[in-house]
């Protein structure tokens, strides 16, 4: 015991003493929660300017100019006189699509002819683009079926509204039923943010011993156990990391916008293996540099990008097979599946306790892998000082 409070009262005068550290461990992660869940708080992309060019005026076009305008994702936000003119638009980014509604356009519809109206949009705003495709082609179509309706009535049919539209989609989302953004991207950028800080921290805690050359009393503070020294030394951040994970979960979950489906124990335990997974990588890495610089810059080019490889953005199974097995060697990748499968769709246990399994092994294979690298060469001075 008196090793492991050694060891705990060296960290604290640590972390008391420097600012940055305390920043580090409490001021960024609540910065990164609060600025992440706010960018996504609205849930749903809405008002995303659009430029309709009508070159017909007449009341039809005008009547579709109005269809759109009332989609909650889109707003007619100009009405340019040219096609040059809404080209500039588009290239100053003032609005991220142009409908040209042509000449000729209510006289073809009224004579029962088809009309063709052309959509220009800005399609390396990917986001953008796609959700303005799709609602100006629902309204559209919504503007269409009421037409045709309304010429079927005038000639006396019954079921106008059935001849107008003899096909329709039901389409039944499951899981995230409104499409919301928060769900989709704040719920797992979120925890993507938290494994980079683990990662970093972890490193950062150990690897400063090795560049301050400090670690011979770190050791004489752990009465000579390193094992007991680096238990010591990573069980406040290991806490301090896992109740960022924890929190974050209790706080989305209070927040009413995604009830929780599933386990929550299942998803706080998995929460707790991925950042545990993601310090014992993170030594790993230490381990086999012995350097905080190198191994801060691995454990970043690691975690960075591993929101992008996890499945949530792009399909995984879409993916070529490096690709995939990068994301198998991913903490995150695993949490993301835990968080599909528990928090949405509430999946019984059979079928997430391997991906739990595979998270469990990822803490004891590469932590037995760190341990043994850094107790052979963590405390030899020849690794010591290192920038």
């Amino acid at each position: 015991m008196s090793a492991w409070s050694g060891v705990l009262a060296r960290e604290y005068k640590f972390i008391r003493a420097h600012k940055a550290e305390q920043f580090l461990l409490f001021g960024l992660p609540l910065l990164l929660i609060v600025l992440i869940w706010w960018i996504f708080s609205s849930g749903q992309s809405r008002d995303l300017p659009l430029a309709v060019l009508d070159l017909d005026q007449s009341q039809l076009s005008r009547q579709l100019s109005r269809t759109l305008d009332a989609s909650p994702a889109l707003s007619v936000a100009e009405y340019p006189d040219d096609n040059a003119q809404a080209m500039q638009l588009l290239q100053q980014r003032k609005v991220y699509a142009v409908l040209v509604i042509p000449e000729q356009f209510a006289a073809k519809l009224l004579s029962g002819q088809q009309a063709t109206v052309v959509l220009e949009h800005n399609a390396q705003f990917t986001s953008h683009s796609s959700a303005i495709y799709r609602s100006v082609q629902q309204g559209i179509n919504t503007a269409a079926t009421l037409l045709n309706a309304d010429r079927l009535l005038r000639t006396g049919k019954a079921g106008a509204l059935a001849l107008a539209a003899p096909i329709r989609l039901t389409s039944s989302a499951l899981y995230n039923e409104d499409t919301d953004y928060e769900l989709f991207l704040a719920a797992t950028l979120i925890p993507a943010v938290l494994h980079i800080l683990a990662m970093v921290i972890a490193v950062s805690a150990v690897g400063r011993e090795l560049r301050d050359g400090s670690a011979a009393l770190w050791l004489e503070a752990a009465s000579g156990s390193v094992s007991t020294a680096l238990a010591a030394k990573l069980l406040p951040y290991w806490l301090i990391c896992c109740g960022w994970g924890w929190l974050f979960i209790w706080l989305f979950a209070a927040s009413g916008r995604a009830d929780i489906q599933g386990s929550g124990l299942a998803l706080v335990t998995g929460m707790l293996l991925m950042q545990s997974a993601a310090m014992a990588i993170a030594l790993l890495l230490l381990g086999l540099t012995k350097n905080l610089r190198m191994a801060l810059s691995l454990s970043g080019f690691f975690s960075a990008p591993a929101f992008a490889y996890s499945g949530q953005a792009f399909p995984l199974v879409a993916m070529p097979a490096f690709a995939q097995g990068w994301a198998s060697l991913l903490p995150l990748t695993h949490w993301i599946t835990l968080y599909n499968q528990i928090w949405l769709a509430g999946a019984p246990l059979a079928y997430y306790a391997s991906t739990l399994l595979i998270l469990l092994l990822m803490v004891i294979i590469p932590g037995a892998a760190a341990f043994y690298l850094l107790q052979k060469s963590a405390f030899k001075p020849e690794y010591w000082g290192a920038k």
